[in-house]
């Protein structure tokens, strides 16, 4: 069915396009040029694994983990263990990544033991399984965006919907600079979880539903923040069911499995810490009542619409799903807003490293869907050629920064107004300075060096706080 639709022609060439630059990442691990299977955020998500396996539980210590990070990653700072009252630590980051990680695990381990190799999670077949692992999830989120497209759009309108989302965002650069982030996981299992959702409403076949609940609960179990995409079911399924016992019962299949796929994460809290509830071990704070809307959606450090203004074709979208489809319209629109609101409430609200707001891709899938809409929505030939010129621009705007952040001119964490403007739509940039950058408050000594007219701000792979708020918060990769 592939290569029968052109949708599904783009979706092979974009894979054979990631299955080079998974070859060539695998090919550096194999001739010893990186030994780091992950590090920050990533060991965070990935360390149950090998500690359950290698050590036969999950008392994680820090001595462990920085053991494992000085052996492999350049001894990079392990803080993804905070101590419990109990004097046990506990992992700060939710396991739900580890399951998907688990089954490349196995097969990692069987590799190593059979070629003499470490079998501690972290040498080389355990490396080279991560990546064949993220490159499988890459596959499945594009494949199923196609699924989830085809039911809204023609083959043609999803091709297109297809290739300009992965060539005009930030798709590219957080799958190939984070791919030990749960961003790309989330992408696929969000694709999943929308695409049973509606073949359900379609269908009504038990089994899409089942299968909706289960990745959607899958999800939670990664972000607890992926709840709040629970309205969406909630609103397309009210509005086939109403307030019946028929509606009830087929709504909270999605918490149910929510809580299902959480139960191992419980109890671990459980047993290692003590609570079988833990709502936040992160420095950070989701604060409600003071989120940074604008910044995170517009400003030069990390706005997600500067960063990646294709997502201005919103707008449209949702004007055409108001008068088009107002049960869409409503779930659509509520659960886009809600992420949104919650992802800026949170203090670090840039979420540190990445090329734009990295924490959108999660949700792509639904809003490519909406882009479609916008589409749909151009009648004319002026409103067409002016919003295909306008995605041409984005196209070439998100080519040229997605060189800049891989060549270090684009700040991964510390760009400004004057830092932009001085790199604006250059790839090569001699005598290139880093003076205009925002300041590294981790660097303890800037407020002497930044009296140094000469002084260039950036420090090496260091992060940056919110100064807005706790200039004590940490704001991790």
């Amino acid at each position: 069915m592939l290569f029968k639709e052109v949708s599904g022609k783009i979706v092979i060439l974009i894979m054979f396009f990631f299955a080079l630059l998974a070859f060539e990442e695998i090919r550096i691990v194999a001739n010893d040029e990186e030994t780091c299977i992950c590090s920050y955020d990533g060991f965070g998500y990935y360390m149950y694994i090998p500690h359950l396996f290698s050590e036969g539980n999950l008392n994680m210590t820090p001595k462990w983990a920085q053991g494992i990070q000085d052996t492999y990653c350049d001894s990079i700072t392990a803080y993804q263990l905070v101590q419990r009252p109990n004097g046990n630590y506990q992992n700060v980051y939710h396991m739900g990544m580890a399951y998907l990680q688990l089954p490349a695990y196995f097969v990692s381990d069987l590799v190593a033991r059979s070629t003499g190799f470490p079998t501690n999670g972290f040498s080389k077949p355990y490396h080279i399984g991560y990546i064949l692992n993220a490159f499988l999830f890459i596959f499945l989120g594009l494949l199923y965006l196609r699924k989830l497209l085809r039911l809204f759009f023609t083959d043609k309108l999803s091709a297109l919907l297809i290739l300009i989302s992965f060539a005009g965002t930030n798709i590219y650069i957080t799958y190939t600079q984070q791919f030990d982030l749960p961003h790309l996981y989330l992408f696929a299992l969000n694709a999943i979880f929308l695409y049973f959702l509606f073949k359900f409403t379609t269908s009504q076949t038990r089994k899409h539903l089942l299968l909706s609940a289960l990745f959607f609960g899958l999800t939670v179990s990664i972000r607890p923040t992926q709840a709040l995409l629970g309205i969406i079911p909630f609103i397309v399924l009210f509005k086939g069911f109403r307030n019946t016992k028929i509606f009830w019962s087929k709504i909270l299949i999605y918490p149910l499995f929510s809580i299902l796929w959480n139960i191992p994460q419980m109890l671990y809290w459980y047993f290692i810490g003590g609570n079988l509830i833990v709502f936040n071990l992160h420095v950070e704070e989701i604060i409600l009542t003071d989120p940074n809307l604008i910044d995170f959606l517009f400003s030069y450090r990390k706005g997600w619409l500067l960063y990646t203004p294709l997502f201005l074709l919103l707008i449209v979208g949702f004007f055409h799903l108001f008068s088009k489809n107002r049960n869409l319209f409503w779930a659509f629109g509520i659960g886009a807003f809600l992420y949104i609101y919650i992802m800026s409430s949170w203090e670090c609200w840039w979420y540190a490293s990445s090329f734009g707001s990295r924490v959108m891709v999660d949700i792509y899938p639904l809003l490519i869907i909406i882009l479609g809409f916008a589409i749909l929505a151009l009648k004319s030939l002026w409103s067409k050629t002016a919003v295909g010129l306008f995605i041409v621009g984005c196209i070439l705007l998100n080519y040229v920064q997605s060189l800049q952040f891989e060549r270090a001119y684009l700040h991964s964490s510390r760009m400004s107004k004057e830092h932009y403007w001085y790199i604006f739509g250059q790839t090569s940039i001699p005598d290139y300075t880093e003076v205009n950058l925002l300041i590294d408050r981790n660097d303890l000594t800037w407020p002497k060096h930044g009296r140094s007219e000469n002084y260039s701000l950036t420090l090496p792979r260091t992060h940056d706080v919110n100064v807005k708020k706790r200039s004590d918060a940490k704001c991790p990769k």
